[in-house]
């Protein structure tokens, strides 16, 4: 078995807690107690786990899917029909090539294909208080790491030590029913958008409806410029400082934190949480615009050239609770102390 790059060598089976505040957690967000496991795998990987789960546990704490996917397999570890239940680890590194544009393996052109896929696919079945419990689990190189579904939005995806890499578009998509998604210790190092909850057909919004929360703690989450061809790019980016332009037909450039519509959740809350931005938004100011919330010890490391507050041309404002600064030392001694 290759060693997956990046990844030391106990990191998914201990839990460590990242080393920001003590970690005292509100009684409304503990997640639920793991049932039995009734799945295990282990080794490396050349086959999908997809199967019902019904208040049961996987442990794939040994299992690697190692650049076998998303091709081809697109879902290494997928459920339709979960109910209460937990999956324990789990790595699955990508073989979407690095180089490659997005225009090349999302679009499939200028000589690429689509290399779509998530690494963790779970839809929670129509149970009253069902959830879904991920911890331990790493995904790099990926169209998406964890893209929870569920048949209500009182059903919760908890996220727990988790710890995702240059993922090529959403570090956390919860878009089919936007449901509730508690995010605890976890580092998101190199996302193209980091939180999604724009389901199909909406419009941009920047504070939501949805009845459904979002909780992020204790956790480090980093918009990271990736490649891009001219169906996103162009001079006009580059004038605005939303692309830079690092060869011919390419450019660096990334969505942003929020993907955020009238359906996204109404409820939010940030506290202890690091983030790191390092251009505006490729796409629009929209993106930039953070939901009204409750927001507490955040701090975001701005990179970019400029002010924040002014970057991409647009107006940035950030809510009470958060603070910005230009040390790029913050993020990495924030990432070294989660790594370790």
């Amino acid at each position: 078995m290759r060693r997956v790059a990046g990844i030391g060598a106990g990191l998914l089976l201990v839990l460590a807690p990242l080393a920001l505040v003590a970690a005292a957690q509100p009684p409304s967000a503990a997640a639920p107690t793991c049932p039995p496991v009734s799945k295990t795998r282990s080794g490396e990987q050349h086959r999908a786990i997809d199967a019902t789960n019904d208040r049961h546990s996987w442990n794939l704490s040994r299992a690697v899917w190692d650049r076998v996917a998303p091709e081809p397999i697109g879902y290494p570890v997928r459920s339709d029909a979960w109910t209460k239940g937990c999956i324990i680890g789990g790595q699955v590194v990508g073989d979407i090539p690095r180089r490659w544009t997005r225009d090349q393996w999302y679009d499939g052109e200028d000589g690429g294909q689509r290399r779509g896929g998530d690494a963790f696919r779970q839809t929670m079945t129509d149970h009253r208080a069902n959830f879904l419990r991920i911890r331990n689990a790493y995904v790099s190189n990926y169209e998406d790491a964890f893209n929870p579904d569920a048949a209500r939005r009182g059903a919760t995806t908890y996220l727990e030590h988790v710890h995702a890499r240059y993922i090529r578009d959403d570090c956390v998509e919860n878009e089919e029913v936007p449901h509730n998604l508690v995010i605890t210790d976890s580092l998101f190092d190199g996302c193209f958008t980091a939180f999604a909850e724009r389901p199909s057909g909406e419009h941009h919004a920047r504070n939501g409806k949805g009845s459904q929360r979002l909780v992020v703690r204790h956790s480090l989450v980093y918009v990271e410029p990736q490649r891009l061809g001219p169906n996103y790019c162009g001079a006009e980016g580059v004038r605005l400082g939303r692309c830079r332009k690092v060869a011919e037909d390419t450019w660096l450039g990334a969505y942003g934190i929020w993907k955020w519509s009238p359906d996204a959740a109404h409820s939010v809350t940030v506290t202890n949480t690091v983030f790191r931005l390092d251009m505006p938004s490729y796409s629009s100011c929209a993106a930039q615009q953070w939901p009204a919330g409750n927001y507490r010890k955040v701090t975001l490391v701005w990179t970019g050239k400029g002010r924040y507050r002014t970057a991409g041309d647009c107006h940035n404002a950030l809510p009470r609770g958060v603070k910005v600064t230009r040390d790029l030392r913050v993020w990495r001694r924030a990432k070294r102390a989660w790594l370790r």
